[in-house]
């Protein structure tokens, strides 16, 4: 069906906005009543609702009024323990590292909202931040696509783990699988990548008849009930993109990403998803 004579792009794309973006004003406020400005919580939650009167300008800046000083952008990024990189880097030195990243593509249960990912990482063992050159990463980032994103990797992420540790190469993988195949499986495509052959000398695997649900149910915190955290899901992550960090260097070098995760730089960019 094509598109209506009468079809404005301009007035379809406010539509499409403000309804989106009104949903989420609502849910943000959801304690605060409608066309009311009498607290400063109602009267922000007036602020940030777009109206079909408005121009482009006063959506633009009850967008940002939303997202910046309402909170709402900060509410969906996901909390991260963690270090500023010059005071870790100043604190400790290392070998070059690759970080692998996985991401479900779609969550496949209906009460968990962010999809489950999952991460591994290695050393270069036989290399130096000093002396590693462009040549060389993308020498990296091409095995790295070979191997994982030509086609797509998918990892069957389940509650059980193997290990994979050879130290020496720059290798102590702890893999959460569905079985010790899965695991070799995936151990064998990061020892393509780094060039070395498997051992079952530096393989192990770990059963456990404990119950991991997929969902866990809810539980009462600061006295609102929250869904309780997924602990080992079992689920299909796929490969999405591929970090190098070096010592000395702020920024880690993009060497392998498909379309969707929209970094920039990259060494190796693939179409697939």
């Amino acid at each position: 069906m094509g598109l209506p004579n009468n079809f404005n792009e301009a007035q379809h794309l406010k539509d499409q906005v403000k309804r989106w973006h009104n949903k989420r004003v609502n849910d943000w406020f959801r304690n605060q009543p409608d066309n009311d400005i009498s607290t400063p919580k109602a009267s922000l939650k007036h602020a940030c609702k777009i109206t079909d009167a408005d121009t482009l300008e006063m959506i633009i800046l009850r967008k940002m009024l939303f997202e910046f000083d309402a909170g709402y952008c900060q509410s969906v990024q996901t909390p991260i323990y963690g270090m500023p990189l010059d005071e870790l880097q100043g604190q400790r030195s290392f070998k070059p590292q690759v970080n692998l990243h996985f991401k479900e593509r779609h969550p496949f249960i209906a009460e968990r909202t962010r999809a489950c990912t999952g991460e591994i990482s290695f050393r270069l063992m036989d290399e130096e931040s000093s002396s590693f050159s462009r040549a060389k990463a993308e020498a990296l980032a091409t095995r790295i696509k070979n191997t994982f994103a030509t086609p797509i990797f998918v990892w069957n992420k389940g509650k059980f783990y193997y290990y994979y540790r050879d130290i020496q190469n720059g290798l102590d993988l702890r893999i959460l699988c569905a079985s010790k195949m899965e695991g070799r499986r995936v151990a064998n495509a990061v020892l393509n990548v780094v060039q070395k052959p498997f051992s079952d000398d530096h393989e192990d695997y770990v059963e456990n008849t404990r119950s991991y649900p997929n969902n866990p149910g809810s539980q009462i915190v600061y006295g609102q009930s929250q869904p309780k955290p997924i602990r080992r899901p079992t689920v299909d992550v796929r490969f999405r993109y591929a970090q190098l960090l070096l010592h000395g260097q702020r920024r880690s070098i993009n060497l392998v990403a498909t379309a969707e995760v929209g970094l920039r730089s990259v060494i190796q960019k693939v179409n697939a998803v």
